[in-house]
């Protein structure tokens, strides 16, 4: 029983931070995409949006669902522009390089360091 409620309100977190989270990081996505030069400023407000505990880590929900936001932005970018990527080959991707020591966080460092190269190379 305690399972189930804890995976249950799990569940709930993580719908509840997309759906609060939506077009919002999408549209974050997109301008930090198409920024030139130092795009701080915007990878600061998706970090704010998505860290909705204010830990300063996006970790357990946040981080899934910047994992699923980030996918479906970069698989649809991909798509655009020819490519013949899956899903998973694209979270292991971005896993990889947005939280590169593996330990299911990821810092507004980490963020900063690398989302603006993992969007770019989708063009």
């Amino acid at each position: 029983y305690q399972r189930r409620v804890h995976g249950s309100l799990s569940v709930l977190l993580v719908l509840k931070v997309r759906f609060q989270m939506g077009s919002n990081a999408s549209s974050i996505l997109k301008k930090i995409d198409g920024a030139t030069g130092n795009c701080d400023k915007e990878i600061d407000k998706l970090f704010k949006t998505l860290d909705k505990d204010k830990s300063g880590v996006l970790e357990n929900a946040e981080y899934k669902t910047f994992i699923d936001e980030a996918a479906k932005y970069m698989l649809s970018d991909l798509t655009k522009a020819g490519h013949d990527y899956d899903d998973s080959t694209i979270r292991d991707w971005l896993k990889t390089w947005l939280d590169p020591n593996g330990d299911g966080k990821i810092t507004r460092d980490e963020l900063k360091a690398n989302l603006k190269a993992v969007l770019d190379a989708g063009e």
